[in-house]
């Protein structure tokens, strides 16, 4: 079947995820709608993905002349109807399983029979959660954020979703210069998230028991897996420590890791303040004093730079 006949995608939900995959499948030559409820939130998306398309011509990714062209391809709007056109669906809406669910639904009515329906969830099995009359082209693409520049996208195969549905939308991230990686079956949260999951319950436990602070915590991980992960990964990691050494350690119970759901003292106190990070000026950092674009553009002038580091160095070690 290949990926030709796709033409024209529908992004739902133009949020910190949506907005971003908008912009990416622009870039690559798709006429994009980028649908939310409010012209605010849309406006908002825009002028984000205008700062990002200038991030990436000041690193020298795009020229300034394909700006305007990429910009043209996106289409905002309040109205679902335009899901009519959609070749393919890009659900980023909330974590919220009975919105997403009459979402699909609504989407099941409007869209033609060819439409492929993807959806951004980071754990929810959409496969149990939706009815609908096309189960063979509905799966789960979980982008990474900043979705313009993280490579990553996971495919999940539903029980009834066919090799064909999987094929094209692998094939289609690959010409959009991503790598997916495609589950063999549904787990919660894929593989990075669970990874992620895991730290976050002994970040938290550091945090709420006065171990370390935010800082120092960073300043740790930035300085030891920061810089082995790319290199090793974390499973190629075991080989070089050696598996004699990494089954002694894993045996040893000592260290006590956090192994239970327990209450997130410091993240709610700050959610309940309202600092929620980045968008809104303050989380565990104050980034107040600068504009939101500002943030972001410091943000990903880092990774494009750590990303180029990467590529040049993988591609020295298969030249050598």
């Amino acid at each position: 079947m290949g990926t030709n006949w796709i033409k024209r995608v529908l992004v739902v939900g133009a949020g910190t995820m949506g907005h971003s995959i908008a912009m990416v499948f622009a870039q690559g030559g798709y006429e994009v709608d980028l649908v939310d409820l409010e012209e605010r939130i849309l406006k908002k998306a825009l002028a984000l993905i205008r700062s990002n398309l200038q991030t990436l011509k000041e690193a020298k990714m795009i020229d300034s002349k394909s700006i305007p062209r990429i910009l043209s391809r996106i289409h905002p709007s309040t109205s679902l109807g335009i899901g009519e056109k959609a070749d393919l669906v890009v659900e980023a809406i909330s974590e919220i399983p009975k919105t997403k669910k009459e979402l699909f639904k609504s989407l099941d009515h409007l869209c033609p029979p060819r439409t492929i329906f993807t959806s951004n969830t980071s754990y929810l099995n959409i496969f149990r959660l939706l009815k609908t009359e096309r189960p063979e082209k509905i799966l789960i693409a979980h982008w990474y954020a900043p979705a313009h520049l993280i490579p990553l996208v996971d495919i999940v195969k539903g029980p009834r979703t066919s090799m064909e549905t999987v094929n094209t939308v692998r094939d289609l991230l690959l010409k959009l210069g991503k790598q997916p990686v495609v589950m063999k079956k549904f787990i919660p949260g894929y593989m990075v998230n669970r990874l992620q999951r895991a730290m976050a319950r002994e970040i938290f436990y550091l945090l709420d028991h006065g171990y370390a602070t935010p800082e120092e915590i960073d300043t740790a991980v930035k300085n030891s897996l920061g810089v082995r992960i790319p290199v090793l990964g974390v499973v190629q990691r075991y080989d070089y420590a050696g598996l004699d050494l990494a089954l002694t350690f894993e045996r040893n119970p000592s260290i006590h890791l956090v192994s239970k759901e327990v209450p997130l003292k410091t993240l709610t106190r700050l959610v309940k303040m309202g600092c929620l990070g980045v968008k809104s000026g303050r989380g565990f950092y104050d980034y107040s004093s600068r504009k939101l674009e500002e943030v972001l553009r410091e943000r990903d002038i880092k990774l494009i730079e750590m990303m180029k580091f990467l590529k040049k160095s993988r591609r020295v070690d298969f030249l050598a």
